[in-house]
């Protein structure tokens, strides 16, 4: 069944119209343009920068949604029904409630003291609803609908194992591109400037150096970026390879000749020149949830393999070694950050004062994109500075939408990564690989949004959605479960 299929798709991939095919493929490109360009324009984490990003997205999805691209990718199986519409349930869920927050006959919740405040203090005041910052929800809605489009779009288009592959090639070129511009910068301006924005605070000193951090306006958000392309380009070298076939007991054998293929070579110098980008930027957060992504991916495919497969043994190893040699080269700044640390303090108060503010408003939250305001009114004295961010994705998002809409939001993240990882442990090695490379990847982000706000950074909220977007339908592959439906 499987050749007949295979020959199916070859034969209607020739039958289709040259014009059609060249559309799908212009499609695709438009599809994977803003993955790879998103993070150049300063880690699009500018409204200026992320908001034309947002509308070619939302164009491409129109043309996805018309068939180009997609092919067969919208048909729903039967094991993906149920998933699918819990997961859709859960997103207009969050979607209807931070409209529901901002609107007048919501109940005023927690934010009722304010206006209460603001009736005594002018004399006039609007109707309290628990949205403190309707402008700014705005914005927060229009990123949560871009990347939900993201993700119903990789789900159509990487049905298909080459498209699927094309995303993580895309995104170990885009992090390429973000370290060689940081290291031009690190050698120019210390890395202290992004085009005239100054990445940290009082003037710009000329013998001064910033932590190395590319496009991006902070190191932190780089390293969680550059370690999700790490990930890539493993899952890349670790996909399935050429073997040779032994005369002597009809067994597949794999010389370490064969293993070390061009291809695999280059990802592997690619994953050395990103492994010391990463090191350079010195964020202990970024390091630890890249190496814990990268634990995740080796263990998934590892599993059942260690004595079946001496060839993995080796790339193993080859990448510990790897590791070591660049920690010892480029990692003197993160020790350096470590043995100087003096954040974590401020850092605890900003948690604590975010615990805070859901103790007045615990149910309906404060609104979306209301964290700045609501923390300007309990910001503590021991903290001068103002923040706009609870360098913690989970307790922000408990923040602003409250507990109820919280568990949704957190399901439409955690049920794609969960899918990923069930078809991670139930498919054979070569089917194993691309559902365990899309939860290995998305997980460093979501690990280092524990104690840092890169999901919130639109370039890897959008690299993350399309990866999340790709497990899931590596995890739903229609082929393959009619298959062992058939077999059975």
């Amino acid at each position: 069944m499987t050749s007949h299929d295979s020959g199916d798709q070859i034969v209607e991939g020739r039958r289709r119209p040259l014009i059609r095919r060249l559309a799908d493929n212009l499609v695709l490109g438009l599809f994977f343009a803003p993955i790879l360009l998103a993070a150049l324009p300063m880690g699009a984490s500018r409204d200026w920068a992320w908001a034309p990003i947002a509308v070619m997205i939302g164009v491409v999805a129109v043309l996805v949604a018309a068939g180009f691209g997609a092919g067969r990718g919208f048909e729903v199986g039967e094991h993906e029904r149920r998933p699918l519409l819990a997961l859709i349930g859960c997103f207009l869920f969050v979607v209807v409630f931070a409209l529901f927050q901002g609107a007048s006959f919501a109940p005023p919740s927690g934010s009722a003291w304010l206006y209460a405040s603001a009736l005594r203090i002018l004399g006039s005041a609007h109707a309290a609803v628990p949205d403190i910052a309707v402008d700014a929800a705005r914005n927060g809605l229009l990123k949560i609908i871009t990347c939900g489009l993201i993700f119903v779009m990789a789900r159509a288009i990487c049905r298909d194992r080459s498209n699927a592959r094309a995303l993580l090639a895309v995104l170990v070129v885009s992090t390429l591109l973000v370290v060689i511009y940081a290291l031009i910068m690190q050698v120019t301006t210390h890395s202290c400037y992004l085009g005239s924005y100054l990445k940290k605070q009082g003037l710009y000193d000329t013998r001064g150096q910033c932590l190395m951090s590319g496009t991006f306006v902070n190191s932190n958000s780089f390293a969680c970026y550059i370690g999700m392309g790490v990930v890539a380009a493993m899952a890349l070298a670790l996909d399935r390879r050429r073997r040779e076939h032994s005369a002597f007991d009809g067994r597949y054998v794999q010389t370490f000749e064969s293993m070390m293929t061009a291809t695999r070579v280059a990802l592997l110098v690619a994953i050395l020149f990103l492994l010391g980008g990463m090191l350079m930027s010195a964020s202990r957060a970024g390091v630890a949830a890249s190496v814990g992504g990268a634990l995740a991916l080796v263990l998934l495919l590892m599993r059942g393999q260690w004595d079946e497969r001496p060839d993995l043994v080796r790339l193993f190893w080859i990448g510990a070694a790897i590791v070591f040699v660049v920690g010892v080269i480029a990692g003197g700044a993160l020790l350096a950050k470590s043995v100087h640390a003096n954040d974590g303090g401020s850092r605890l108060i900003i948690w604590m004062t975010s615990l805070d503010a859901i103790g007045l408003s615990p149910w309906l939250g404060w609104g979306l994109g209301s964290f700045a305001d609501i923390y300007t009114i309990l910001q503590p004295a021991a903290i001068v500075q103002p923040n706009d961010l609870a360098h913690s994705t989970p307790i922000e998002t408990i923040v602003e939408l409250g507990v109820i809409a919280a568990i949704p939001a957190f399901a439409v993240v955690l049920l794609p990564l969960g899918f990923s990882l069930r078809a991670a442990f139930r498919r054979q090695y070569r089917y194993r690989v691309l559902p365990a490379a899309a939860f290995a990847i998305a997980a460093v982000p979501i690990l280092h949004s524990m104690v840092d706000f890169s999901l919130q950074i639109p370039s890897i909220g959008f690299v993350t959605s399309a990866v999340l977007g790709m497990g899931w339908a590596q995890a739903f592959d229609l082929h393959r479960s009619s298959r062992r439906s058939t077999t059975a």
